[in-house]
């Protein structure tokens, strides 16, 4: 029995959307085993890939929820992280004034999540993301760090320039982190 494919089968393979996703499988756990942080090497890759996407090398970073991150200026509400900032993320912008042209966010994955790991507030996606999306330079990257494909804060503001999938061991979730690029 001969298969035949049609051609425009394979035509949506190559389309600009398949472009925009990637997939990282990274190791796992970083040497500091901090509860929730991202895996080896990939808040390294995900901020040079930020850079890469405005071709700036030097692009300076936000860096929210960081936990236990030492990369560009770190937000956390929890004080024993020893961030730049001991904010809320929800009342960012009563803190912080100036622009960053990338800004990387690690959330909570869920509210019990956010309470019983982390011991802080309910999140709001909405609320956070206005939030950051304040202080983002324009045509900066708002790069949101997730285990869900987390929707458009603005799809007025911001289209989707990547979508990175990343594994780091069998039988586990996989996160995502989405570049949302502003328009403007």
């Amino acid at each position: 029995m001969k298969i035949r494919l049609r051609k425009a089968s394979l035509s949506g393979y190559r389309s600009a959307v398949q472009a925009k996703n990637l997939a990282w499988f990274l190791p796992r756990p970083k040497p500091d085993h901090f509860k929730g942080g991202m895996p080896l090497y990939c808040e390294e890759w995900l901020i040079q890939l930020a850079r890469d996407i405005l071709a700036c090398p030097d692009a300076e970073v936000l860096s929210l929820f960081a936990g236990a991150s030492r990369h560009g200026f770190t937000v956390d509400i929890k004080p024993d992280t020893k961030p730049d900032l001991v904010a809320d993320v929800h009342k960012l912008t009563k803190h912080l004034k100036r622009k960053f042209p990338i800004i990387v966010a690690d959330p909570p994955y869920s509210n019990d999540e956010a309470h019983n790991l982390y011991g802080t507030p309910k999140l709001n996606y909405s609320l956070w993301t206005r939030e950051a999306c304040k202080l983002l330079a324009p045509r900066g990257v708002l790069v949101v760090y997730h285990k869900y494909v987390m929707p458009n804060p603005d799809p007025e503001r911001f289209f989707v320039t990547k979508r990175v999938f990343i594994g780091t061991r069998t039988y586990h979730l996989p996160r995502v982190a989405i570049y949302f690029r502003s328009k403007r």
